[in-house]
Order: C-alpha cells, then sequence, then structure tokens
C-alpha cells in the first residue's frame, strides 16, 4: 500500500493542477481507490439544499439512468444518506448484515465492504465519498476512514477553491463584458508616469491606439492626445475636452486607493448641437419679435398727434406702453442669459448702487403711477460701490422693485 502522506500530497498536486470539478474529482476517485486495493468509487455533491448537484461514479458501464437512479436511492434509503443525516464518515465491514447498505434487483455491481466520508465544509457538508470492496468483508479500518476523512477535507477546500474561482472568473467577464460595450470612455492608470492598467474600445478610439500594445505602457508614449494627457496627469475632477475627431466630451479624475487614477469620459457632442441650436433659435426668435414691438411702440407715440385723447385712452395707451417695455425686458433677459450661457459679453467693473436704484425707479415709475403706488429712493450720503455685472445686478434691481408693485395693493 502505498504511504498515505505521499497519497495526500499527490492528491493535493493534482487537485491544484486543474479548477474543473469534474476532473479533480475524477483524479481523486482514480488515486484514492487503489491506494484502498478497493473495486469502485463515486462522489457526490450537494447544493444548499442537500440536493445532488453533481455525481462521479467510477462504473463507466452505468447509463446515466442507471446512475440517476442509484445515487437518488442510496442517498435516501441507503448508506450515503446515513452519512448525509449523521454528518460523519463510516465503515460498513460487510454489505450482507448491514441495514445501511441497499441492493437493488439488476445491480451493475457488487460490494461487501464499504468505507465512506463527508466532504465538510464551513460545517456543512458538500458531498460523500464512497469507495468499495466487491468480494472481502472486513477489507477496510479504522485508520483507512482516517485516511479517506483527510482526502475528503482536502476535496472539500479544493472544491470551494475551484467555486470562488469560477465566481471570480463570472464576476470578471462580467465587469468586463460592462467595460467593453459602455461608450463612455474608461482609462485606468497608476504612478508617476501614468502606467496604463486597462482601457475600454472607446477609450482605445478617442486616444487613436486601436490594437497598439499599451499594457503597463505611460499614456504620454502611446498616443498624442495630449490634451487627454494633460487632464489625467493633473488629476482634474472636472473638465471639458475638444478632442481630435470632432467630439466634445466631459471628463473626470478619480483617484482610486490601491489602484491609481480612473478617468471617465461622456461624449455631449450631441448637447452641444442642441445647445447650440437653442441658441440660435432665442436669437433668431428675439430679433424677429422687436421688430413688431418697435413698430407698436412707435404708434404709441404718433397715436396723440392725431388728436386730443380722453383720460381712459390715455390710461390705455400707458397700459400698451407698459406692456411692450415688459415684453422688451424679456427679450433682453434671454439675449442675456443666451451670452451667459456662452460666456459671452460676461464682464464686470464698479456699479453705483444708488444709482442703479434710481434708474430702475425710473422704468418702473409709470407702472407705479398707473397702481397709485407711490415711489421713494433714499440714499446713503456715502457712495454705495459694489462690483459686478451692470446688467445683472440692474436685473436683480428690477426684480426687486417689479414684485413689490406686482404684490403691493393699489393707492
Amino acid at each position: 500500500m502505498q504511504d498515505p502522506l505521499l497519497l495526500l500530497n499527490q492528491i493535493s498536486d493534482e487537485l491544484n493542477k486543474d479548477l474543473n470539478p469534474d476532473k479533480m474529482l475524477q483524479r481523486v476517485i482514480d488515486l484514492t481507490v487503489p491506494h484502498f486495493k478497493a473495486a469502485t468509487g463515486s462522489i457526490m455533491l450537494f447544493d444548499e439544499n442537500n440536493r445532488v448537484s453533481k455525481y462521479i461514479l467510477q462504473q463507466q458501464n452505468l447509463s446515466d439512468a442507471q446512475a440517476h437512479k442509484i445515487v437518488g436511492q442510496v442517498l435516501t434509503e441507503g448508506f450515503a444518506g446515513w452519512v448525509l443525516k449523521h454528518k460523519r464518515g463510516d465503515i460498513i465491514t460487510d454489505t450482507r448484515d448491514d441495514d445501511r447498505w441497499l441492493t437493488y434487483p439488476n445491480q451493475p455491481y457488487t460490494a461487501r465492504s464499504v468505507l465512506a466520508a463527508p466532504l465538510i465544509r464551513r460545517n456543512r457538508i458538500v458531498g460523500i465519498l464512497t469507495i468499495n470492496h466487491d468480494t472481502k468483508p472486513n477489507h477496510f479500518k479504522k485508520q483507512d476512514l482516517k485516511l479517506l476523512a483527510a482526502i475528503a477535507g482536502q476535496a472539500a477546500i479544493a472544491l470551494e477553491n475551484a467555486q470562488l474561482f469560477r465566481q471570480t472568473e463570472l464576476e470578471r467577464a462580467t465587469l468586463s463584458a460592462i467595460i467593453n460595450s459602455s461608450h463612455d470612455v474608461i482609462i485606468v492608470t497608476h504612478g508617476n508616469e501614468d502606467e496604463i492598467l486597462l482601457l475600454n474600445p472607446a477609450a482605445e478610439e478617442i486616444l487613436q491606439i486601436a490594437g497598439a500594445q499599451w499594457l503597463q505602457k505611460p499614456l504620454a508614449t502611446v498616443t498624442s492626445a495630449t490634451d487627454i494627457v494633460g487632464l489625467i496627469q493633473q488629476a482634474a475632477p472636472e473638465a471639458s475636452i475638444e478632442c481630435c475627431n470632432g467630439k466634445t466630451m466631459t471628463a473626470g479624475v478619480i483617484n482610486v486607493p490601491n489602484v491609481g487614477k480612473l478617468t471617465l469620459m461622456h461624449d455631449i457632442s450631441a448637447l452641444k448641437a442642441l445647445d447650440k441650436l437653442k441658441t440660435e433659435f432665442v436669437t433668431a426668435f428675439t430679433h424677429d419679435l422687436s421688430a413688431p414691438l418697435s413698430a407698436i411702440k412707435s404708434h404709441l407715440h404718433v397715436v396723440p398727434i392725431d388728436g386730443p385723447l380722453t383720460e381712459r385712452q390715455t390710461e390705455d395707451m400707458a397700459a400698451i406702453n407698459a406692456a411692450v417695455d415688459q415684453m422688451r425686458t424679456l427679450i433682453k433677459d434671454l439675449l442675456e442669459l443666451t451670452r451667459l450661457e456662452n460666456l459671452k459679453d460676461f464682464y464686470t467693473c464698479d456699479i453705483s448702487l444708488q444709482e442703479t436704484v434710481q434708474n430702475s425707479f425710473g422704468r418702473f415709475r409709470q407702472v407705479a403711477s398707473t397702481k397709485e403706488i407711490g415711489l421713494s429712493v433714499y440714499t446713503a450720503p456715502q457712495a454705495l460701490i459694489i462690483h459686478g455685472s451692470p446688467s445683472l445686478i440692474a436685473r436683480a434691481v428690477d426684480n426687486l422693485v417689479e414684485n413689490a408693485l406686482k404684490y403691493t395693493r393699489p393707492n
């Protein structure tokens, strides 16, 4: 008989060679059966509900139907079921005198002595290893049970490692599929020279290095996209980049502990085009609307020339004039908003707050008069100078005055 330690080492080597459970467990049976001078062997594996998930029988002449029937019967009525229930291995010295051994008609093999041990991992039986001697009773001894238990323990650890490996590979494949199918640019670098750890296809395209060998190479040495290289070197949390292929990208660099820098870039070219279209529409709309408003304003000044107006007509003319002025103000606001969004004509300077308020009161004096509301300005003796955008400060003051007039009762 082979030395037990030598057998355990050999089984350990075989278990580490291949993480495929079928091949791994078949090698365990092929090595264990000859060592114990047995005739056959089998391994059953269970899921978390103690249902058979896989079985490997050394009997090569069994059909799938026969094997499935044998496994089901021995697990519910036979020796394997006893081991599963009691959570420990045991020896059947003679199957003819032991009720735990199940024999059924047309059984394709014979067994006289049986040795079984559970595969236990984290206090749960994950399988049962069984070996049989076909003719000799009392073939297996107590030390054989200890050795088989050690072999089963090694197999249980190997099975768990194989399961963790498969799970890791599945998660890696899933993550890889998600990253590679993403239209967003994903770049992972590390080190002072930003050596590349990962690029997805979108990143290869934007960096113009598709098909190149880039792993562990400094980013600056594999691409001419200096704007992206500079962004990553500076670790900018947020930026907008005009790429050489005409695309506009929003980008951000995140420092990932123990990994490096994760750079994410999203194509906003379509949004930019839509924003440009909106700006052009607003510009055209305000321009087209200004013409009829100017015409209305001109006619309002001409009407009194044709003849005297009644008091009611004068009030109506004043209301129309105020409405035209309000529409002009709205048009001006639209143009200011467009300029601000495009950062055009946006400047700041010193502004006299007293003068700004007085100008605003002048613009709303007619509206106040219509509602018979008095407007008074009380200014500080010293000049109140602020720094800002004249148009925005004037708009802010106008909003305050307009709301005050709107929500104040007449008289």
